[in-house]
């Protein structure tokens, strides 16, 4: 009788060192995954903002002035940034400006005009006259750029940097170097916006 309560406890212990390495396993397992996944979370790729003519935002032809409903759509899109701003950690906003190929004469002024008015006021001023794609492309996300850091500085959130580029007709919609061809091309006129993260996380 003594040799089996013994047989027993032995067994008894075995199996007992048996459970104590399962849990071990799953718990770590447990801890790797979360780790996992909050680092997944934490690296995510915020999205890219499309704002295209097929859902209303659109520029009169050659003018870089956004219309009444362009502004209340992006004023939609804006209260969804907030979100995005928050869970990506975002400190840097850029938006860049595309348009089709159809050529855009004149003489430009930007040189002239742009540089000190644009920085004494901070808005996009009038009168101001495009030679090129690039300067309509730059011109259009300058207004975008000014509407959304005038929208956001009233939202409860940390102001990123807002940056304006123009991309003109020069990058399709796959963002290959692909000069369009004259013809008009609503597709490629819209505007892109990337939130990006330039400080690591802590």
């Amino acid at each position: 009788m003594v040799k089996s309560n013994q047989s027993n406890e032995h067994q008894l212990r075995q199996w007992m060192g048996y459970t104590d390495v399962l849990a071990s396993s799953f718990l770590i397992l447990m801890l790797v995954t979360v780790v996992s996944s909050l680092n997944n979370a934490a690296n995510q790729k915020p999205p890219l903002i499309k704002l295209t003519e097929a859902q209303s935002f659109r520029f009169d032809t050659g003018s870089y002035k956004l219309s009444p409903e362009f502004k209340n759509r992006l004023s939609k899109v804006t209260t969804n940034m907030v979100n995005d701003i928050v869970k990506y950690r975002i400190d840097t906003i850029e938006v860049i400006g595309h348009t089709d190929g159809q050529p855009s004469p004149g003489i430009s002024n930007l040189d002239i005009k742009l540089l000190n008015e644009f920085e004494n006021s901070g808005e996009i001023i009038n009168g101001l006259q495009t030679g090129s794609n690039v300067d309509l492309g730059l011109l259009r996300a300058l207004s975008v750029a000014a509407f959304l850091r005038e929208k956001l500085k009233h939202k409860d959130v940390i102001m990123p940097s807002i940056l304006a580029y123009s991309a003109s007709s020069l990058i399709n919609l796959s963002g290959q170097y692909q000069p369009a061809d004259p013809s008009p091309q609503s597709q490629r006129r819209r505007i892109e916006i990337r939130f990006t993260r330039n400080q690591d996380l802590k």
